[in-house]
């Protein structure tokens, strides 16, 4: 009984995390607002991850786990990034592999060894800091004259560096949480 309702649980979840950034008013506006295609990527990858983590019974081969880390490392690459926001076909690439990249990843987990989850999880630490880093500081990783047909400034990317910082140490204190809740059972 515990087994369905956690599982009915996590599929709402996923459905209500995919439904908040797949509708016509966030694709609206993805070529006007770089946070929303930003917070579409973590709800679809987190999305993804959890329908793998807990809706899948079967065990992922954990090489093709690691396949799942592509689209995030892809999608974040400058050029890709506006393409994304821009063009409906790459949204759609983007979108669809950030969901597969999180089901792959989530469905893996439960086969990977502790120092492998820690790497991950620490990869993704630094990669999200040193982005959003970057941003806070006004490098113009995702505008003009880094990507010369981006429709976003530099001074847009300030309040997602900030989103980014926030959803990093939320991330980390559940993790921190989570551990000490099993080193104290």
């Amino acid at each position: 009984m515990l087994e369905s309702k956690t599982r009915f649980f996590s599929y709402t979840i996923s459905i209500f995390l995919a439904s908040g950034v797949v509708n016509p008013i966030t694709l609206s506006l993805l070529s006007k607002d770089p946070l929303i295609l930003m917070l579409s990527h973590y709800s679809l990858f987190t999305s993804g991850a959890i329908l793998g983590y807990f809706g899948f019974r079967g065990n992922v081969w954990r090489p093709i786990a690691y396949t799942g880390l592509i689209p995030p490392v892809l999608f974040h690459l400058p050029v890709l990034f506006v393409y994304s926001a821009l063009y409906p076909t790459w949204t759609l690439a983007d979108y669809t592999s950030m969901l597969l990249g999180g089901f792959l990843l989530g469905a893996g987990l439960k086969r990977m060894r502790i120092l492998e989850k820690i790497t991950i999880f620490v990869l993704y630490m630094i990669g999200d800091t040193l982005l959003a880093v970057l941003l806070v500081l006004g490098y113009p990783v995702y505008s003009p004259p880094l990507v010369q047909f981006s429709p976003f400034t530099t001074g847009q990317f300030y309040g997602v560096a900030y989103v980014m910082f926030l959803i990093m140490n939320s991330v980390l204190f559940g993790v921190i949480g989570y551990v000490f809740k099993k080193l104290l059972s």
